[in-house]
């Protein structure tokens, strides 16, 4: 995990050294979005039973993949039941 975290950092401080981190900032300002679109779809679908987890891993599909990866979490969920 020590190792991967260390990965984690060297790599943000290189995107940091070469000033190429504006795509980093994307994925993080999707993520926001789509947290926050889940919380409301959740809200409003809720009653019929389609409920996506907001964690991790659903926050980084919407963030790499955007409007398709929220679809895609809602469509998987509504196929898995």
């Amino acid at each position: 995990m020590w190792l991967v975290l260390a990965l984690g950092i060297g790599f943000l401080a290189y995107l940091l050294y070469t000033r190429q981190f504006g795509w980093l900032l994307r994925v993080v300002r999707n993520m926001a979005l789509g947290v926050g679109a889940m919380l409301i779809f959740n809200l409003l679908l809720g009653g019929f039973g389609l409920r996506v987890g907001i964690n991790v891993i659903t926050a980084l599909v919407v963030g790499l993949l955007g409007a398709p990866g929220f679809l895609l979490l809602y469509a998987a969920q509504a196929m898995i039941g």
